[in-house]
């Protein structure tokens, strides 16, 4: 309201101060009068069309600038949250299936085989460790702390599940169940023995866990490789596929506390350390399948777990040999 009566008081004095400055001109005829206020309509007429002109031009940059620095601020907003959100819950990487023969996935051996050499801590979570001690002891760079969980050798229904899954494996075509089942068991003995010979790297902490074959992963200091054993493309595999995912992933996050608790409150469980002897080895097996455990079973356990992965040994020293060739090329190029 004060507006509008500033307003209308200014124009009304500026109005009367012109005519009473046009009546100090004797000489002005009727018709100069009304010419001039023609002449000075034209002129303002002009002169509000450039003033609204130039105002629009000047309105519409600074809306543009302010849209488009919104714009700016919202799309930094969203590449900043969908790169947090990927890094929580998305993997890093991913890795086929394969039924191993001469060749066990080399991305993710190559990823794994160069992680390990920097990383501090391994641990395993899954039905059966078999290839995990060859990987350990084929390493140039031992961890400071393993722990593997593993199905119990003495777990027969945990046994009889797992085997019930291997039955579609290629290698198993004409084996009955049975036959399945007695060849777990003994590839998880040898899991035993093998991991038992890696106490002298450091000290080698395992759990028998209830493990329902559904996933396993394998962990270090900067990622975590989980492999999902009933994705369609896993079927029929031995080698399921995998993802890798970051440290600062959920995933790992959540293993990582789950893998330490179930170390801390579950049992039957055991520390293999440098100081240990094969009688340690022969009661820890004695009590945990309560069977008749000698020298010579261990002997024939070592023998059978060399042969059973010798093609994994010779392809991770060829994997090396490769690797080592491709960083001499890479440090020839800088």
């Amino acid at each position: 309201m004060l507006v509008r009566y500033s307003f209308f008081t200014a124009c009304a004095v500026g109005l009367l101060i012109s005519v009473i400055l046009v009546m100090q001109d004797n000489t002005l005829t009727a018709a100069d009068i009304y010419s001039s206020i023609g002449l000075n309509l034209f002129a303002s007429v002009v002169f509000a069309l450039m003033f609204a002109a130039l105002a629009n031009w000047i309105q519409d940059r600074h809306t543009q600038e302010t849209i488009s620095e919104s714009l700016e601020g919202v799309a930094e907003r969203i590449t900043q949250n969908m790169a947090r959100t990927n890094r929580l819950f998305l993997p890093s990487k991913h890795y086929d299936a394969v039924n191993p023969t001469d060749r066990f996935g080399d991305g993710y051996n190559e990823d794994l085989t160069v992680e390990l050499e920097e990383s501090g801590f391994f641990a395993f979570y899954g039905p059966s460790a078999r290839y995990v001690a060859a990987r350990l002891l084929a390493a140039h760079h031992y961890p400071q702390q393993i722990r593997i969980a593993m199905i119990n050798p003495g777990n027969r229904r945990a046994i009889s599940r797992r085997a019930s899954d291997r039955m579609s494996w290629p290698k198993s075509a004409g084996m009955t169940i049975g036959q399945v089942e007695r060849e777990l068991e003994d590839e998880l003995l040898m899991n035993v023995v093998s991991l038992f010979d890696c106490r002298r790297l450091c000290s080698v902490e395992l759990l028998y866990n209830y493990d329902t074959a559904v996933y396993r992963y394998v962990m270090l200091d900067e990622s975590v490789y989980v492999s999902w054993y009933h994705s369609a493309q896993s079927a029929h595999m031995e080698m399921p596929e995998t993802y890798r995912f970051g440290k600062d992933s959920f995933i790992y996050s959540t293993l990582r506390m789950d893998l330490m608790r179930k170390f801390e409150i579950s049992s039957p469980k055991v520390v293999f350390d440098a100081a240990d002897d094969d009688q340690v080895l022969i009661d820890h097996l004695r009590e945990l399948t309560v069977r008749e455990v000698t020298a010579d079973d261990l002997a024939r356990w070592r023998a059978e777990q060399l042969e059973d992965s010798a093609n994994f040994r010779a392809y991770l020293t060829a994997l090396r040999r490769k690797l080592v060739r491709n960083d001499r090329v890479r440090q020839g190029r800088t």
